[in-house]
């Protein structure tokens, strides 16, 4: 049973705003004290002692309501406090949201019933060397992208597993995904469905100009390091598609796993490749007649 709840909301959509209130007052009702980030306070309306800086630190459980993004920005906040998080998905895919709306009241009777299991997902750190000195440290859920700017001219990155050198791309740059981010960005760059349960890396490069450059899936306890050879301004190092670092000539980025994992609740039975047909809309079992 949770005694406090955290909620976090897209914001920046009506629905899911609307579903967030409805849902504060539900557990309210139901004695659960609810918190949110100030952010998503100042858009739902919330009492100024529901909101913290904090959140991880505060609540039992974690529930969003939104998309796959939602729920990233969640991950990057619970994480480190091993605070699990639960989805409800009002996005387009919902890889990694548990919970459809039609769904929602039954999940949210198991949820404070404790009618659910835990599932850990491994998770990416990255840091960025410059100048001999760390210039920024960063932990996601998906992946760790460095991509060139705005103008159509490649960059030149120097791909190295430890201290060995791999290969150099030539290329728009390279995505830097765990098990869970193979079915993101990686995944429409043409890198490998990578099954979740697997403790892999996968570098995958964004159209190289080579026949040759393919991606790459290393053990979980082996270090990507990325040296710029050559960039352009406004080339940037993105975590899960939601924070931007502005890299420059010189910079090493050294990418692996991270200590924390992130805790999904699971209300039913997870089947990875239904999942997969599902979202991806593939084709199921052929029947021959």
């Amino acid at each position: 049973m949770f005694n406090k709840v955290g909620i976090i909301v897209n914001n920046r959509k009506k629905q899911p705003v609307q579903l967030a209130r409805e849902l504060i007052n539900w557990f309210l009702k139901k004695g659960i004290q609810v918190y949110t980030t100030e952010e998503d306070g100042a858009v739902l309306g919330v009492e100024k002692d529901m909101t913290t800086g904090r959140l991880g630190q505060e609540v039992d459980c974690v529930i969003t309501i939104g998309g796959d993004g939602t729920f990233l920005r969640a991950a990057r906040l619970a994480s480190p406090y091993s605070i699990p998080i639960l989805g409800i998905n009002m996005g387009m895919l919902g890889f990694l949201t548990e919970v459809e709306l039609g769904e929602m009241d039954e999940a949210l009777q198991k949820l404070i019933r404790g009618d659910y299991y835990l599932e850990d997902r491994m998770m990416l750190e990255a840091r960025v060397i410059r100048d001999g000195g760390e210039a920024g440290s960063f932990v996601g859920l998906n992946d760790v992208v460095i991509n060139k700017g705005p103008l159509a001219r490649l960059v030149i990155l120097d791909i190295f597993v430890g201290d060995e050198f791999v290969t150099t791309y030539k290329a728009d740059g390279v995505i830097i995904s765990s098990p869970t981010g193979s079915t993101a960005y990686s995944l429409s760059a043409g890198g490998p469905i990578v099954h979740p349960e697997v403790e892999v890396i996968i570098i995958t490069p964004i159209c190289p100009h080579t026949l040759q450059a393919r991606p790459l899936v290393i053990p979980s306890h082996k270090t990507v390091r990325v040296d710029i050879v050559s960039t352009q301004p406004d080339s940037m190092l993105t975590i899960d598609g939601q924070h931007g670092f502005e890299l420059r000539n010189g910079d090493q980025i050294n990418a692996g796993k991270a200590v924390n994992y992130t805790r999904l609740v699971r209300i039913k039975e997870y089947e990875f490749f239904n999942i997969l047909q599902e979202k991806l809309k593939t084709e199921g079992r052929m029947t021959y007649e």
